[in-house]
């Protein structure tokens, strides 16, 4: 079986701090099932604020790949943001990493994500958090 790949915006992960039985559930038979969860380091810095605090979601970050925003991603995030006419650099990032990985993306915005999918040009599986 192919391995499946899901990328989480920030509002997966304040779902989870937040202990959302759904969110907790879907992220608990997401990693049980083997699946690959990709975090991008920015998103996981929105939601990351007092981690001594936060075990729930610091657990949560261990089984992930988090992925982080380097000078190799400044300039497509930039294009996409300006041919989007948008101004979110995470969720920008958030579908330029899905779209590299062929993942889906659980996302607290799926409006914006959409947008942004489109004006990319690919098709991904956007999935409401």
């Amino acid at each position: 079986m192919r391995e499946r790949k899901f990328v989480y915006d920030a509002g997966v992960l304040i779902a989870i701090d937040r202990r959302s039985a759904a969110a907790l559930m879907r992220h608990d038979r997401l990693m049980t099932r083997g699946n690959r969860v990709i975090v991008p380091a920015v998103a996981a810095a929105q939601a990351v604020r007092k981690p001594d605090r936060q075990a729930r979601l610091m657990l949560a970050l261990r089984g992930v790949d988090i992925a982080a925003f380097t000078s190799a991603h400044h300039v497509a995030v930039g294009r996409l943001l300006a041919e989007s006419n948008t101004c979110d650099v995470v969720d920008a990032f958030v579908v330029l990493l899905a779209a590299r990985n062929e993942a889906a993306i659980y996302t607290s915005d799926v409006e914006d994500i959409k947008r942004l999918v489109d004006t990319l040009g690919v098709e991904l599986p956007v999935l409401a958090a």
